[in-house]
């Protein structure tokens, strides 16, 4: 089976769209999207009559006809953000109500999916590739009933049959920092882990479990302290392991043939436990850069592994 495997695009419409041609460029059996799909940053478009006004990552942007708007909406989209077109008032009530703009970056967040999805089924309708999509920790919920049109398939936590090969999902993290929307302590991970380890066969069996496994090489990020500040150390970041302990005991207790892993965005690589080969292919999602790996699998062995990138 060849696959291609990308995680954490993060909103970005661009690297979506790449996820999907890459099953022509590279004539993949299936597309597997790691989870992340939400992206993280609100960026309000204030209008007066056809002129309109936008802040985006520090810098000030007039934009003089509707025609600039669009194309403006346009770029930032490329790299995950969400434009919202508005008015003073809903910016000011925005800056004093951090529910409102959690509800509002849902709401978006559904509505590109949903856009997503179509544009998918769209491009993969009389090819031979399926696109399955799992969850991440920056996910919500109701993103799940999108997710399962024509060739784009949910990949729900537990087992699901992919060709000749058990893929063994789980779409959630491990706690951080930042009180995601999909965390569980190590033990709720470990007690969820049990069931990806029903599957009969190692050998044919592809972990997608969404956070890596601890101290593994592709686990290392930042040091933060408690205002979440990045520590360093020699005037660089404090690089340290921040994957699942669970993850790691059920990689290499189990052994599954291929293990594949996200959230971490400085994690690109691909590392060894016991048997089992474990890739990261990383983010770079605010670039428009689409990370992946591309995988040629037969049982019991991972016959290809190239980490690409577009």
């Amino acid at each position: 089976m060849k696959l291609f495997f990308a995680s954490d695009i993060h909103g970005s419409t661009t690297c979506f769209r790449k996820l999907v041609n890459a099953a022509a460029f590279y004539r993949v059996d299936h597309l597997l999207m790691g989870g992340d799909l939400a992206g993280k940053e609100l960026v309000p478009v204030i209008g007066d009559g056809s002129r309109h006004r936008a802040t985006f990552r520090g810098t000030r942007f007039d934009l003089e006809t509707d025609a600039e708007a669009a194309e403006f909406e346009r770029r930032v989209a490329t790299v995950g953000a969400y434009p919202l077109r508005t008015d003073e008032a809903f910016v000011e009530a925005l800056r004093s109500d951090q529910d409102l703009v959690e509800k509002t970056l849902h709401e978006l967040a559904l509505e590109r999916t949903e856009e997503w999805i179509a544009w998918a089924v769209e491009r993969l309708a009389g090819s031979r590739t399926e696109l399955y999509i799992g969850l991440g920790n920056d996910d919500y919920d109701d993103m799940v009933p999108l997710l399962d049109q024509g060739p784009v398939h949910y990949a729900h936590d537990g087992l699901v049959q992919v060709g000749d090969f058990t893929l063994a999902s789980l779409g959630w993290s491990n706690v951080t920092p930042w009180q995601t929307n999909r965390e569980l302590t190590e033990d709720q991970l470990r007690e969820r882990l049990v069931e990806l380890r029903r599957s009969s066969d190692p050998g044919r069996t592809i972990f997608n479990v969404h956070v890596p496994p601890y101290d593994c090489g592709l686990d290392q990020a930042p040091r933060l302290d408690d205002e979440l500040q990045i520590q360093l150390v020699g005037g660089q970041p404090d690089m340290v392991p921040v994957g699942s302990t669970a993850v790691a005991e059920a990689i290499a207790d189990f052994q599954p043939v291929l293990s594949l892993h996200g959230h971490i965005h400085e994690g690109r690589g691909v590392a060894k436990v016991g048997a089992s080969t474990v890739v990261n292919p990383g983010s770079e999602y605010e670039q428009g850069s689409l990370l992946g790996a591309v995988l040629e699998i037969k049982p019991g062995r991972v016959k290809r592994c190239q980490l690409v990138a577009g």
